[in-house]
């Protein structure tokens, strides 16, 4: 039996809890880091460009053109496709899987599925004195199987997701016993069924 999966990889009988993405720290970060190279690879332009003109370089004009548009470039990927990506990276967490997304414009479009079933434990870490006063850190998933624990930091209100996380496991727990106890009650009433035809057979001979 194929399943059929939309486009985030989300099976079409599954329901959706909730979603989160990282914590607004961590665009910040890269956008930190990314305009202070920025920074430096515009000084050292215009070293090599007041360079160039002072001593009349005319062979290395190109050069100086080509390395401006590699600027150009660089500044596009860091500050527009990074906000693109910030959106794309999201963790959906449904009533069977937990889904990682981790998308880029081009580049990168990668999902990882956790099954529920397969959870052994979810913790928390948020050291630190940032951490604890803008409320984000990571959530650690422990499997049942020898896999290594699954790390997805820069969770925005990790507490508040942890518990909503452990309800949805909670329910999944609940489902599962009461299809099993369905499939079990309705195993038990085919013989008495059985049965209760033999009789009606024997009873109109």
């Amino acid at each position: 039996m194929s399943e059929t999966v939309d486009q985030g990889g989300i099976m079409k009988y599954e329901k959706v809890h909730f979603f989160f993405r990282k914590h607004w720290t961590h665009f910040l970060k890269i956008i930190i880091f990314n305009l202070t190279l920025t920074l430096i690879a515009i000084f050292a332009l215009l070293i090599i460009g007041t360079f160039i003109t002072v001593f009349h370089i005319t062979i290395l004009y190109t050069f100086f053109a080509f390395l401006v548009i590699i600027l150009l470039l660089f500044v596009i990927n860091t500050s527009v496709l990074q906000l693109f990506s910030f959106f794309f990276n999201v963790v959906i967490v449904t009533n069977n899987r937990i889904i990682i997304s981790n998308k880029t414009v081009f580049l990168k479009n990668d999902n990882d599925a956790i099954d529920l079933t397969k959870i052994q434990d979810i913790g928390v870490v948020a050291h630190g004195i940032l951490r604890n006063y803008l409320n984000y850190g990571s959530l650690i998933i422990s499997l049942s199987t020898a896999s290594p624990p699954i790390d997805i930091p820069n969770v925005p209100n990790p507490h508040y997701y942890l518990e909503q996380m452990n309800r949805v496991k909670r329910e999944n727990i609940l489902e599962r016993q009461e299809r099993h106890n369905v499939s079990q009650s309705s195993q038990q009433a085919k013989p008495l069924d059985y049965l209760r035809d033999i009789d009606k057979l024997e009873h109109d001979v």
